[in-house]
């Protein structure tokens, strides 16, 4: 058998000369436009070649053979130009990502930062999903300290505009006074936004709590003396941007008037890693001791991003809300649940 590479202006002029030259004896086996090479070369109108094989017992092959040019044939040896066309295939394959890589790829995916993925994996001692899960539970413990579900009197709960702060307060509210039979009492700061306020005055009202509106922080401390009985005292307060420095100031003078509490940074999941950087060292000049609670858990794609929030904070998470619903879409952060919660979407096979 001879395999021959013909060359042309176009398929339809080549189909043509193949049948004129070698009659319907000839079997294609490859037919393809050929481009110039280079960058400008996929601007340029290619030739077209085609690859026949003939049978070697024809009697009048070499004569056909000699009427083509050396621009429009080549004769080679068929196992060679099997093994020619194999080599290319190969060279062309991408290689198969280790299951590490696509771990990675999993990760990001997920919304962890590459810089914190990288960190988890040089940890990882095999491609086994079990390795993976015990670097990512060290990692976590390791980037955050345990959170003390104990809470004190006094909790105040600050962080971004919409991020959901009233609605925890509710859920937090509704948990502690329906499933722990705690005496709660609701302040509310956030005097900015009168929807706000009626909120909380609804949800106080349901759950069958008292709830105070603060207009100055000089107020602070005697709404504390006035229910010194109560079990905790949750403050709203009103969300600040953190870039206005006044609403900042603001704040900080509310939350000076208080030495034994709580106070909760509240963020949203769906918040972009950079902006969480941004917001965190703003709160840090406000105050530095605050522990973290996560919200819409089921509003984001990539629940990562908590991971992230833990690398920048370094402080410890409370709780995470799952959804409106009051009590139900709220839970205690537990890394080995969080972790399962990941592990879950990630694609590791």
């Amino acid at each position: 058998m001879r395999i021959l590479k013909l060359t042309g202006k176009n398929e339809i002029a080549l189909q043509q000369q193949i049948k004129k030259e070698y009659g319907v004896g000839a079997v294609v086996i490859s037919s393809q436009q050929e481009r110039h090479p280079g960058l400008f070369g996929k601007f340029k109108k290619g030739h077209w070649s085609m690859t026949i094989a003939l049978d070697d017992e024809e009697e009048d092959l070499p004569v056909r053979t000699k009427k083509l040019s050396e621009e429009q044939s080549e004769v080679v040896d068929a196992d060679k130009f099997i093994q020619q066309i194999h080599e290319i295939q190969e060279q062309e394959k991408e290689p198969e990502p280790s299951p590490t890589q696509m771990l990675k790829t999993s990760l990001i995916e997920e919304g962890i930062h590459e810089e914190i993925i990288d960190e988890i994996l040089q940890h990882v001692k095999s491609d086994d999903i079990t390795h993976l899960s015990k670097a990512l539970y060290d990692t976590l413990n390791k980037l955050m300290p345990r959170f003390n579900h104990n809470l004190p009197k006094v909790n105040f709960f600050i962080g971004p505009t919409g991020v959901g702060k009233t609605t925890t307060i509710a859920k937090l509210t509704a948990m502690k006074v329906l499933q722990q039979h705690k005496k709660v009492v609701l302040l509310t700061a956030d005097t900015y936004r009168i929807a706000a306020v009626e909120q909380l005055k609804t949800y106080a009202e349901i759950l069958g709590v008292n709830i105070e509106t603060i207009y100055d922080a000089d107020e602070v401390p005697k709404y504390i003396e006035k229910w010194k009985d109560a079990d905790h005292i949750f403050i709203d307060t009103a969300g600040r941007s953190h870039k206005n420095l006044e609403q900042l100031c603001e704040l900080k003078e509310l939350l000076g008037r208080c030495d034994n509490k709580q106070v909760f940074l509240v963020l949203n999941l769906n918040t972009q890693y950079k902006d969480v950087q941004n917001i965190v060292a703003i709160y840090q000049t406000i105050i530095d001791d605050f522990s973290l609670i996560v919200t819409k858990l089921d509003e984001t794609d990539g629940i990562g991003n908590l991971i992230n929030i833990a690398s920048c904070t370094k402080k410890s998470v409370a709780y995470m809300t799952t959804g409106q619903s009051v009590p139900e879409d709220i839970d205690k952060f537990e890394s080995l649940k969080y972790i399962k919660l990941l592990l879950g979407r990630v694609k590791y096979e």
